[in-house]
């Protein structure tokens, strides 16, 4: 599943119906960001042994006080968590301090190891697995943040997280010649680039003009991060901007392939899956079949 493939768990900036935190899956064992890892995966979660973080706003790092409870009895070595320095500050202060929740550094796991290890990562300096490498690139947010590209057999993604203008982005993307996809942060809809300015995200209009700092024409672009409540309007307002063909948008259960440069999307499945399930008679039920039908003579 993994050999040339990232696995989008939770796209978008908040939680909606549709919608769930961003967390990005690596491999079985490794994911960047903590938004929705246990929703997406299940019991595969008791698999994760690396969180690599980007900052440690909440929606990157909810579920990871939940992981470490729920597979606490079963796990036999800790799980590893990468970040920058404010951020393992911010977890050990305001996280894990016996107020909001249990101090896990000071609870062993059953056979006498430690139920999480904090490892502090440096901008650039990149970290290699087994089956990837992944390099901290340093963005600009509200707190101390990065983004990653991750590697796998000389295939790049660079994946920004939460950002504002940042010439750090651009410049990696300019150098780094195997990098052919951009995960990039756009949060609201440019009639709130005040909101976005202050909040330090990107809206439409901004990464256009951050665009003129790319100087290939051979980056696939995906958008995360937006925030539920205006799925719609940005979605519209691609369009617009005449952006549509040359970015998409991610969706939650997204697959993507480093080598293939190609975007698997089940959104179309889940919307079918939705609509079943809100059918509450026979007649609900052949309405849907007949509007999917009609969809199918339209691909026709």
């Amino acid at each position: 599943m993994f050999k040339d493939k990232i696995k989008i768990l939770g796209a978008y900036g908040g939680k909606g119906i549709d919608a769930n935190n961003t967390s990005i899956q690596i491999d079985r064992c490794s994911v960047i960001d903590a938004g929705n890892i246990i929703k997406a995966i299940g019991d595969d979660a008791k698999y994760i042994d690396n969180i690599f973080l980007t900052h440690s706003h909440l929606d990157h790092i909810v579920d990871i006080p939940f992981l470490i409870e729920s597979f606490y009895e079963i796990r036999n070595k800790p799980i590893k968590i990468y970040a920058l320095k404010e951020t393992i500050d911010h977890l050990n202060r305001y996280i894990f301090n016996w107020n909001i929740w249990p101090d896990f550094t000071d609870i062993d796991l059953i056979n006498q190891k430690h139920s999480i290890e904090f490892v502090e990562i440096q901008v650039n300096k990149v970290l290699q697995f087994k089956n990837f490498s992944i390099k901290p690139i340093k963005t600009n947010h509200t707190i101390s943040s990065c983004g990653y590209v991750i590697t796998k057999e000389e295939n790049s993604i660079f994946f920004t997280a939460d950002t504002f203008i940042c010439d750090e982005i651009w410049e990696e993307l300019n150098q780094n010649l195997s990098i052919k996809q951009l995960i990039v942060d756009v949060s609201f809809p440019s009639r709130l680039e005040v909101a976005a300015q202050t909040s330090k995200h990107l809206t439409l209009k901004l990464l256009k003009e951050e665009l003129k700092k790319l100087k290939r024409d051979d980056i696939k672009i995906y958008i995360n991060h937006l925030k539920p409540t205006y799925i719609e309007e940005i979605t519209e307002e691609l369009k617009v901007l005449g952006l549509d063909e040359k970015i998409t948008i991610l969706n939650d259960s997204d697959v993507i392939n480093l080598k293939k440069l190609k975007r698997t999307s089940r959104k179309k499945d889940l919307d079918i899956e939705q609509l079943i399930m809100k059918c509450s008679t026979k007649d609900d039920f052949d309405r849907v079949i007949k509007r999917l039908e009609k969809e199918k003579q339209k691909i026709r």
